[in-house]
């Protein structure tokens, strides 16, 4: 009986799958690109649809470069995607450092390989690719539209690999077992000469998998009609029952040697027959894979090693039992020097009860890795060192602290294993402590308060007293944030500052500055500000600490500096990551543009955020960069888009228990009013900011919001009101040392003085340090403009109102420079605005544009933005037209122009 190969062009039941193939491989004509991951059970054919599209991509004329995951490549970061690339000009150390620089090389270098010929990407089971080189190929597929480069892989449909195909956000396609009519035409065309009774019976234990079908045909072929009788045994374990049946007759040395390479992330044959000479106690030569390469599962060259399908990889460790597998593990670890960390792995392999030793290695073998940017594997070592440990102090700590590392990059799958594992161990109650915070704020979102750090001066300083303080003050600036918006007494917070006060670190380290910021930034606000000033000027902080201290800066109401700091987290971060950590960076550099009524940097940077955010699954910045996207768009006139936004956040947050963060929907609101015209309504919406009463009281965000209701109470005439409420806020303005408090107050004591006073008020206002405070500097013009025109002084109001008028438009707040417009007419002056083709563009074109006029190439902006070149070089096809422009030079002009857009 023969069996017939059905070569890939020829592919059986698979028209639809083929179509789309080509249909994305279309697109690289028109120098588009895109991803699809083919999803589906072992032996479904995923391969086999994987080398036609390569087939017909090198017809084409693409360059097709291909990888194949293997079970232990996790061990090593970015190998999969060294093999992937080599031959392509990626340096050696485009591969180090962090993953997000990691991702925009190779995002980079793909661009450019694809300027010359198309490029398509083929990831053989991706689902045992290394973690690394993953997140990195998948951050490359989200961002292929611009680029002639198509990225196509396999995964099984297990559990693991589904969840890592939902965490990519990668367009699937599920390949589906055959119909029957299309098995019954393949299996006559593998295996003519079938019997009826037996083809009957192949067919149905294939159940429409062409590599089952396939296998049975050869089986029965061969008048093995045993294995065919077993019809209760999973699919996948049937065929590696067949595989592990052929292997069974194979020599001694043969099956250890494929053992040794079943196990071994690298595919040498050179390394894999130390290892099995080692494991055999005598010498194994690379000869001894002949009688596997005969029978058909492997295939073998001078150099390396390779199985011919997965499945057979995972039959002979499953035929080698435990304990030869972990001998398998420990001859690998005794062949490998000591300076390879995949020895430490090996040797955690072999381990067959704890082991502190293996596990200390472990857990300094991801303090390199997390320096060398391989944070994924970071995690995963500290993980199977807990696993290890018979201490539970480390176990506990290590599970801990590696889900923390999870969540600052922004990996939610690893974070919910790390917290599972967590739940389950015996932990010490501090560390039980540790993680039902860890869970409430980062994993679940579950809005707790300062309820379960009710004794957070306890824990600092039993956290101080087992680990030291530069790591309980580590926790405490992760904790900090959660304290601030959840509305503390100086009562609670007193005994946490003197818990602060005992820890014996430098009083201008970034998490200090920042922990005193988030836990008492009345007491301590104007510490808290000397340093920060100190801060911003030194050359040594981290991105990570510019973070820190951007939060600091925004809490203590220094909006100008927090803006800063937190653009300078952001630019070092888009460099070097953390993912995770750069949407938080980016919602505060949302939340300053908020506060400064930066309409165009605020719109870019939400916009930003919240899409990374997502991509990241952090749903709290998900939450509060709606809200402050809601003030955003009501600053700019965009008074529907900010309603809706509001309202969504305002779910979110009663979802979560998280009340005392509807102050920021209530902000968002009261702006949308304000730019309506609707002044009583702002005054409504804002007021219960201010009521301890409300739901959506807030203590500190009361001063963000001061401001704004005080111009709703100036133009709904409530002044009497604002005045009660703003002498309420003087001493806590005094004590903190406030700079937007300090602001909203000489606004305050200009527009409620009486006509008498008014004026020395707004002379002494408008003399304030207001640098950096351009919209609150046009809100006091605006109204000494218009007080001095209600004194019948019109030609002294049109200065105030133009400049006002001026500083508005600038800024994007569309409905202020208006109403500051009017009010100029009603003075006599004859002016309308001018309208700015700036507006126009979508917030990604706007940051673009502006980073055009800042002088970047199109690699540099792609480089900032995540982005390759070519998808810059897109948007400004697009950009051009709208602006009415053809060069770079215009663009910059136009974006460079902030004052004169009006006509007189």
């Amino acid at each position: 009986m023969s069996i017939v190969l059905v070569k890939p062009h020829a592919l059986v039941g698979r028209d639809a799958e083929l179509r789309d193939l080509s249909a994305l491989l279309d697109g690289m004509k028109e120098g588009g690109g895109g991803a699809l991951l083919l999803s589906g059970a072992a032996g479904v054919g995923k391969s086999a649809l994987l080398g036609a599209a390569t087939a017909d991509a090198a017809a084409r004329g693409a360059r097709v470069l291909t990888v194949t995951g293997v079970p232990a490549e996790a061990q090593v970061p970015f190998e999969g995607l060294r093999r992937l690339l080599s031959g392509t000009g990626l340096a050696p150390g485009d591969l180090d450092g962090g993953p997000l620089r990691v991702a925009m090389s190779v995002l980079h270098r793909l661009s450019a390989l694809a300027g010359d010929t198309p490029v398509v990407l083929a990831v053989e089971d991706a689902h045992w690719l290394d973690g690394p080189s993953w997140e990195a190929l998948a951050f490359v597929g989200r961002r292929l539209r611009s680029d002639a480069v198509v990225l196509l892989a396999t995964l099984r449909d297990d559990a693991d690999a589904q969840a890592r195909l939902a965490a990519s956000g990668l367009p699937a396609l599920t390949v589906p077992p055959l119909t029957g009519q299309a098995a019954a035409e393949l299996l006559v065309r593998v295996a003519p000469d079938l019997g009826i009774a037996l083809r009957a019976r192949v067919l149905a234990e294939a159940a429409g998998n062409p590599l089952a079908l396939m296998e049975f045909a050869a089986l029965a072929s061969r008048r093995d009609q045993e294995l065919l009788a077993s019809s209760r045994l999973p699919l996948t374990e049937r065929l590696e029952r067949a595989f592990a049946q052929t292997l069974a007759a194979l020599p001694a040395d043969t099956r250890l040697l494929a053992l040794v390479a079943a196990v071994n992330e690298d595919d040498t044959i050179e390394e894999n027959t130390r290892a099995a000479s080692l494991l055999a106690g005598s010498p194994i030569a690379a000869a001894a894979l002949a009688p596997a390469t005969r029978a058909g599962l492997v295939v073998a060259d001078a150099v390396r090693v390779r199985f011919r399908h997965p499945l057979i990889r995972s039959a002979i460790t499953q035929a080698a039992g435990p304990d030869l597998l972990r001998d398998a593990h420990a001859a690998l670890a005794a062949a490998l020097p000591d300076d390879d960390d995949r020895r430490i792995w090996h040797r955690a392999a072999a381990a067959t009860s704890y082991d502190d030793d293996i596990a200390a290695g472990l857990a300094t073998a991801a303090l390199r890795a997390e320096a060398r940017g391989a944070s994924g594997r970071a995690l995963e070592a500290l993980e199977r060192a807990a696993h290890l440990s018979a201490d539970p102090v480390h176990r506990g700590t290590w599970l801990i602290d590696a889900a923390m590392m999870a969540f600052d990059l922004g990996d939610r799958a690893a974070m919910e294993r790390l917290v599972g594992r967590a739940e389950d161990a015996d932990l010490a109650p501090i560390d039980r402590s540790r993680l039902t915070n860890l869970r409430d704020i980062s994993l679940h979102f579950v809005w707790t308060g300062v309820d379960r750090l009710s004794d957070l001066a306890g824990f600092v300083d039993e956290l101080r007293a087992r680990d030291g303080s530069a790591y309980a003050l580590n926790w405490l600036s992760w904790v900090g944030l959660r304290w601030f918006f959840s509305n503390p007494t100086r009562e609670a917070r007193a005994p946490v500052l003197a818990a602060i006060d005992r820890l014996a670190v430098p009083p201008d380290d970034p998490q200090l500055v920042t922990s005193l910021a988030m836990i008492t930034p009345v007491e301590r606000g104007r510490q808290v500000l000397a340093q920060l000033h100190a801060l911003s000027r030194a050359s040594w902080v981290s991105p990570n600490n510019l973070l820190r201290l951007g939060v600091a800066a925004n809490a203590v109401g220094a909006f100008p500096l927090g803006a800063r700091l937190h653009a300078e987290a952001v630019s070092g971060m888009r460099a070097r990551g953390p993912f995770g950590s750069l949407a938080q960076a980016l919602v505060g550099q949302a939340t300053a543009a908020a506060r400064l009524a930066d309409t165009r940097l605020g719109v870019v940077a939400a916009t930003e955020a919240r899409a990374l955010a997502v991509e990241t699954r952090q749903h709290q910045w998900v939450l509060t960069v709606d809200a402050v996207s809601a003030e955003i768009h009501a600053l700019r006139g965009v008074t529907d888009v900010a309603r809706d936004l509001a309202a969504q956040a305002e779910r979110g947050f009663l979802s979560a228990g998280a009340h005392p963060m509807l102050a920021l929907v209530q902000l968002a609101r009261g702006t949308a009013e304000l730019a309506d015209g609707t002044f009583g309504a702002a005054w409504d919406a804002l007021r219960p900011i201010f009521d301890p009463s409300e739901v959506s009281y807030h203590q500190y965000v009361r001063l963000w919001a001061l401001p704004h209701l005080t111009e709703a109470a100036l133009l709904s005439g409530r002044q009497e009101e604002l005045r009660a409420i703003a002498d309420k806020l003087v001493p806590v303005i005094e004590e903190s040392g406030s700079p937007i408090g300090h602001v909203a107050l000489a606004y305050v004591r200009a527009v409620t003085a009486p006509d008498e006073t008014a004026e020395e008020l707004f002379t002494q206002a408008l003399r304030e340090d207001l640098v950096g405070w351009p919209f609150e500097r046009a809100r006091l013009r605006h109204a000494w403009g218009a007080w001095l025109r209600r004194q019948r002084r019109a030609a002294e109001a049109r200065a105030p109102l133009r400049a006002a008028a001026e500083a508005f438009d600038a800024l994007g707040a569309v409905p202020w420079s208006e109403r500051a417009l009017r009010e100029l007419r009603a003075s006599g002056e004859r002016i309308r605005r001018k309208h700015d083709a700036r507006d126009r563009l979508t917030a990604q074109e706007l940051q673009i544009a502006q980073l055009v006029a800042d002088g970047l190439t199109n690699r540099d902006i792609g480089q900032r933005l995540f982005v390759s070149p070519r998808t810059v070089s897109s948007h400004l096809s697009h950009i051009f037209p709208k602006l009415g422009i053809t060069t770079r030079g215009e663009l910059s002009r136009l974006m460079a122009t902030r004052e004169g857009d009006y006509i007189i």
